[in-house]
């Protein structure tokens, strides 16, 4: 007995699976000889003048230039030729392809002008003019809400107290960041006491930490 044989439900299957190839191709190849039958009956009833394709005829007195030699008047309009094996491209479709195929230009969008929120934050560390951490921010955030109209208050002042710092020092770069590891959370401040190559916090500016929160 011959060894490792293939089951005969994978033959089965093996010879479905080529069975189906084959009606594939010759489907395909029936296609393609109707293709063919229609086109030759398309040339045959074209007019005899239509059957081949002629090139231009040229004006009287006009002397017919040798291969190789393009008129001066197409180099111009072309360009200087270029390296071996690499075709020649008119000035309209090199310009039109410097920007790469597929790639639409980039949209710029306008800076969004800063909301309450936001101009609340930035107000509150400019006065007091310290790194403070985000329950010093949120109690003043707290009041601030409840003098709105409509007013905010309960878990929406903490959800938006969040987002409006994770922007600033996010996307907007108008805050920075600095965890002292001494209590949990990081302290924000504004940007320019924090270096624009690594964001770390300026040595001058660490009499600004605030560790503990500060009582009304």
């Amino acid at each position: 007995m011959a060894k490792n044989r293939m089951p005969e439900k994978d033959l089965d299957a093996l010879m479905s699976h080529y069975r189906g190839l084959r009606r594939q191709l010759v489907f395909q190849l029936d296609q393609v000889r109707n293709a063919l039958r229609d086109l030759k009956k398309t040339q045959a009833f074209a007019p005899k003048g239509e059957q081949k394709a002629t090139g231009k005829a040229l004006p009287e007195g006009t002397v017919k230039r040798g291969r190789g030699r393009p008129r001066k008047a197409d180099v111009a309009a072309i360009g200087p030729k270029r390296g071996p094996g690499r075709p020649r491209k008119s000035a309209a479709v090199a310009k039109k392809s410097k920007r790469g195929p597929g790639r639409p230009p980039k949209r710029t969008r306008e800076p969004r002008e800063l909301n309450g929120w936001d101009n609340m934050v930035l107000d509150t560390i400019k006065t007091t003019g310290l790194l403070l951490p985000k329950e010093t921010i949120l109690k003043q955030a707290t009041k601030w809400a409840e003098e709105q109209t409509p007013p905010v208050i309960g878990p929406e002042v903490e959800l938006m107290v969040t987002r409006t710092l994770q922007k600033l020092s996010g996307k907007k770069k108008m805050l920075g960041t600095y965890h002292s590891g001494l209590r949990r959370g990081n302290h924000y401040g504004l940007k320019e006491w924090f270096f624009n190559s690594s964001g770390k916090l300026r040595r001058q500016h660490l009499d600004r930490l605030v560790l503990k929160e500060q009582e009304d």
